[in-house]
């Protein structure tokens, strides 16, 4: 084995003994030569096919394939090597990598297992000028399609990196939306008052519109004038919905359930429907997606002609997904079709492809 730039010779096996523990990464490379009987003989000695670039390690390497040998000393033989590509400031890397010759016919010819090599600056090359003999390389029939894989398994250790083991310091999570939520109940620079439904809440303007683009345009639009941006009324709002609603645009997160008789993960189903209407209305997305995961996990037969028909006002198609899956259970579908509701939402949403098929399995027997 060698150096192919100027030749250096190794022992075939090199141990180094080492206490520490080195993660190292392993992978092969396969570099299918297709025609290698217009290669044999023509292409001449010390001129090589080159494999594509490949990365190992965070280096990368190419295959070196000299059909006709790399020297005059070596001409009945095909010589190979492995390149590293990367600059020469990266390099010093010790490897371990096998080389393999298989043809289309014999299957494996050649190998050289496990070498263990440095990649230096000043060499950046190692393999073998006389790898196999080319007279095993050649097709038995002279086919001019004959294929040639030499693949290479590569080892390159990761670089090493240092841990601190000493004192581990645990960074708390964000402080940021309890602070926001200290200032909401505080009401410490507020400047709007917020009238829903004969109750006040004081906000700061800015917190709103940034949250909300519904409320930054009623807050801030271009016609507004000074004194209504200091007092806005909210209508078709219960309060505990609209606090619920102001909690989450400070936060980004629902408030503590209160609701013992949890339905919907500690909240009410009716809470959960109303509360998504107002995200949807004032553009609160996630908002919107916290409460229809929510209503996805509460459905129950008294709630599911109520949830499927806010899903289809409000294009919640998960939340309907998850409806009509539930009404579709036969236990489920003979207590559905007799409530008042069902004819009006298939009215509305004929797509359920159910109004047939389940309104003549379940109906009322005719006297």
């Amino acid at each position: 084995m060698g150096n192919h730039a100027g030749v250096q010779r190794l022992p075939e096996t090199t141990t180094t003994p080492s206490r520490g523990i080195t993660e190292s990464v392993t992978a092969s490379h396969e570099f299918k030569v297709t025609n290698y009987r217009a290669l044999d003989g023509v292409l001449g000695v010390g001129k090589s096919v080159k494999s594509a670039t490949f990365s190992v390690g965070g280096y990368d390497w190419e295959i070196r394939f000299f059909p006709d040998g790399d020297r005059r000393e070596s001409a009945s033989y095909a010589s190979i090597y492995l390149a590293c590509l990367s600059p020469a400031a990266k390099l010093d890397v010790s490897t371990k990598f096998t080389l393999t010759v298989l043809t289309q016919r014999a299957g494996k010819v050649a190998s050289m297992d496990d070498t263990r090599c440095t990649f230096s600056p000043t060499s950046v090359t190692w393999g073998w000028t006389k790898f196999v003999e080319k007279s095993k390389l050649k097709s038995p029939d002279h086919d001019d399609a004959y294929l040639i894989t030499i693949r290479c398994d590569l080892t390159v250790p990761k670089e090493p990196s240092t841990e601190c083991k000493g004192v581990l310091i645990e960074v708390p999570p964000s402080e940021l939306p309890g602070h926001l939520e200290r200032a909401l109940k505080d009401k410490k620079g507020t400047d709007v008052t917020l009238l829903v439904g004969g109750r006040e809440f004081t906000a700061h303007r800015f917190m709103l519109a940034s949250r909300s683009p519904v409320l930054d345009a009623q807050l801030f639009g271009p016609t507004l004038k000074k004194e209504d941006a200091r007092r806005v009324e909210f209508v078709d709002m219960e309060p505990a919905i609209f606090q619920m609603l102001l909690h989450f645009i400070y936060t980004d997160s629902l408030p503590p359930p209160t609701c013992d008789d949890s339905q919907v993960g500690g909240y009410g189903t009716a809470e959960m429907q109303h509360l998504l209407v107002a995200a949807d209305r004032y553009g609160l997305h996630r908002l919107k997606l916290i409460c229809e995961e929510k209503l996805c996990r509460g459905i129950k037969v008294e709630n599911v002609m109520s949830t499927m028909a806010l899903a289809d006002r409000h294009c919640c198609h998960r939340l309907k997904d998850a409806c009509v899956a539930f009404m579709s259970q036969p236990d489920v579908m003979g207590a559905v079709v007799r409530d008042d509701g069902f004819k009006h939402l298939i009215g509305r949403c004929p797509m359920l492809g159910l109004e047939e098929s389940h309104e003549s399995k379940y109906s009322e027997p005719q006297i």
